[in-house]
């Protein structure tokens, strides 16, 4: 057999899309005697079957913990293994660093759950397990400059539902869905390397703003109006000390 038909019936396989009996009868041909003419092979190609359809599940389970607890308590198993395939049927691997396989679930999701009857902040809290992962392993891009700014691994991102809130209650006090309220949640990786995550304040949208648009605290200040100076002040020190912003040089001493 040459490599291109090889390939053309093996691939089909090992992304889940065909059987293991067809794929051998394919490869190795029809069975003899009640077994497959390479019937070691065979066995092998199963083996090799299995390890594929664990890695596809594990990408998402260690991608998305929450969002795979959800629906296996709200929906069984079966409704996990079948979103799953689903999802691997339309978004084939093909990327070589694994866990970059799964970053489509989100936008998967937001088609798939009404069709599967799954919750519909579902998508939501998909795109919110992403992002804690992409800024968990987001490079430093730093560079140095005259005035404080952003760091590079900052991410804000709109939700319709308070998953920061649901997720952050004791899970005795959870309720059975998160509660629907717009929120704007920042994602950053502190000072330690850890992913944090928290809702933003409209004080704290107003000091990102200056930071992301190279703007001085006091125009912001006069452009807000009935926002204090020294409350911005406040609350770019404590963006320098959680590791949200940098700060090249000493914040000037208000007079």
């Amino acid at each position: 057999m040459k490599l291109r038909a090889f390939f053309e019936a093996i691939t089909p396989f090992l992304e889940g899309r065909a059987s293991h009996d067809e794929t051998s009868r394919a490869l190795y041909g029809a069975p003899e005697g009640g077994t497959h003419a390479s019937d070691k092979d065979a066995r092998r190609l199963a083996i090799y079957g299995r390890f594929c359809r664990i890695h596809r599940f594990e990408i998402l389970e260690k991608l998305y913990p929450h969002c795979w607890r959800e629906v296996r308590e709200r929906h069984g198993e079966e409704a996990w293994e079948a979103l799953v395939e689903a999802y691997y049927r339309s978004h084939p691997m093909r990327a070589a660093e694994m866990n970059a396989n799964g970053a489509r679930l989100p936008e998967f999701l937001a088609s798939y759950a009404p069709e599967a009857q799954l919750p519909g902040w579902l998508p939501e809290l998909a795109d919110l397990e992403w992002w804690e992962w992409e800024v968990l392993v987001a490079p430093d891009r730093e560079e140095e400059g005259p005035r404080p700014r952003l760091a590079s691994t900052v991410e804000l991102r709109p939700y319709r539902y308070d998953l920061v809130g649901w997720l952050d209650a004791k899970s005795s006090e959870r309720p059975h869905v998160p509660e629907s309220r717009e929120s704007l949640v920042l994602f950053w990786r502190d000072r330690e390397g850890n992913c944090r995550r928290e809702k933003t304040s409209s004080l704290e949208l107003l000091v990102l703003k200056a930071l992301h648009e190279g703007l001085g605290l006091d125009r912001v200040a006069a452009e807000a109006g009935g926002v204090s100076l020294e409350a911005l002040r406040e609350t770019l020190s404590d963006f320098i000390a959680a590791g949200i912003a940098l700060n090249p040089t000493p914040l000037p001493t208000p007079s």
